[in-house]
């Protein structure tokens, strides 16, 4: 039986790597993952240790232990939007709401998610035209891919459109709640720790949960019931018409409003990156362009297209391997558990973050490049090194949600317009639950020959 030994401690003091983290969070990261193999453990004047995991096999492991590794739940602000959606939940009310939810992820409700993200990108290819002839090329790019994206997952998650206006509005919200929710000195406090959102932000999450309810409000109104369930929202419906669950109150709300965040982020994220960087390599994007114009040509873009393109998808995963918009997998340790042979104390923070193991050279040769040929050979589940969608019985039950649309909404645009996305855009990256832009990705539009 092996001895259980306790995870190493960087060579600073503890409470000079607890600011670091809070401050500079990736750099931190990167320093810790190029000293240890494993894990490394740093204790804080209160509350848990925090534990990075550097080992991709160990990451996996704590990914897949989730008795042990628990998901860290809701709290201040955070539970104030939604305490009860799939992506805070644990143990049998998890359970029962993964089973509810996954039909709304399969074949069926995919095919809707492509084509509604097809047609919203066609529309924005429309508006990109218009904004070439009128001579006003300047975008925020970011903001037009959550524009896409978000329109998309509502009327493939929950029937309805929800529209250019709230669309919009979404984009503010996400962009408030990226500083309210940017890892800072509060990130490490412990739960007794007073935590008083402020006014503004009580009014963002008011305004999501009322969101969320509008959006129930139209489904009950429209949906028949005679009729089958065609997306997630008519299969919540369905459960709760049953009476077999007992859910938490507002559980409905806390689904819809977590899924109206999460159902759109990562490929609007992903879909801006993946562009900024196809701006920086133009003969990858000259490739992608070239495999749209085979594959869709002057055709109607649409969920047919999503499996030849691809290319275009060895791209997108090339991007999250860089920037991935979930930048770490958060644990709770449930008790003291063994990981690796290393003890890791009850209540331990524990992170697997997946920005700095993608980019580490033990498990990527020329890891800083951007080499869409790396995954020739191998996909993405072969390489345990790369889980941007994170594993395990929690894994993003979207995934293929975003990477066939991205593949799409990416052929789609490439294939008519070329887009100058200056190096300095994604250097202002924000650390919050996903990382993201902090002013927006700048743009500038032109025709492709």
């Amino acid at each position: 039986m092996s001895q259980r030994r306790r995870p190493p401690n960087p060579p600073e003091a503890n409470v000079i790597n607890a600011l670091r983290f809070t401050r500079t969070p990736l750099r931190f990261l990167e320093g810790i993952q190029s000293r240890y193999d494993d894990v490394a453990e740093v204790s804080l004047p209160v509350g848990p240790s925090i534990v990075v995991v550097t080992n991709p096999s160990l990451c996996h492991e704590a990914m897949d232990r989730i008795d042990d590794f628990s998901r860290v739940p809701a709290s201040g602000a955070a539970a104030l939007i939604s305490e009860h959606g799939l992506v805070q939940t644990e143990g049998p009310l998890w359970q029962n709401q993964r089973e509810d939810i996954s039909p709304g992820f399969g074949a069926g409700p995919l095919e809707t998610y492509v084509d509604a993200v097809a047609d919203r990108v066609t529309s924005l290819r429309e508006e990109w035209d218009a904004a070439v002839d009128a001579g006003e090329p300047g975008r925020d790019l970011h903001r037009d891919m959550t524009g896409v994206t978000v329109r998309a997952a509502s009327e493939a998650l929950f029937g309805t459109d929800i529209g250019p206006e709230r669309a919009a509005e979404m984009h503010r919200i996400a962009r408030q709640a990226a500083t309210e929710f940017e890892v800072s000195a509060t990130t490490i406090t412990p739960e007794w720790f007073p935590d008083r959102p402020a006014a503004e932000t009580r009014g963002m999450a008011a305004r999501l949960r009322e969101m969320g309810e509008e959006i129930i409000e139209t489904k009950r109104a429209e949906r028949d019931p005679e009729d089958p369930p065609q997306d997630m929202l008519d299969f919540l419906l369905l459960a709760e018409a049953s009476g077999d669950r007992d859910y938490p109150e507002n559980h409905l709300r806390d689904q819809v409003v977590s899924f109206l965040i999460a159902g759109h982020e990562t490929t609007a994220l992903g879909t801006t990156y993946t562009q900024s960087l196809l701006s920086w390599n133009p003969e990858v994007r000259e490739r992608v362009r070239e495999e749209a114009r085979k594959v869709i040509g002057d055709d109607k873009p649409g969920f047919e297209h999503a499996a030849d393109l691809t290319y275009t998808g060895k791209v997108f995963t090339e991007a999250l391997r860089l920037y991935p918009p979930a930048w770490a997998v958060l644990r709770s340790a449930q008790g003291a558990q063994s990981l690796g042979g290393y003890t890791i104390d009850d209540g331990s923070l524990v992170i697997m973050p997946q920005w700095s193991v993608h980019r580490d050279g033990r498990y990527f040769e020329n890891p800083a490049e951007f080499d869409p040929s790396r995954w020739d050979d191998r996909g993405p589940s072969e390489r345990p090194a790369y889980f941007a969608f994170a594993s395990g019985p929690h894994a993003c039950v979207g995934r293929g949600f975003a990477e066939n649309g991205a593949r799409v909404a990416l052929a789609t645009l490439v294939r008519d317009f070329d887009l100058d996305v200056p190096r300095d855009q994604l250097s202002n990256l924000m650390v919050t639950p996903t990382l993201r832009p902090g002013d927006g990705v700048d743009a500038t539009l032109s025709r492709a020959e």
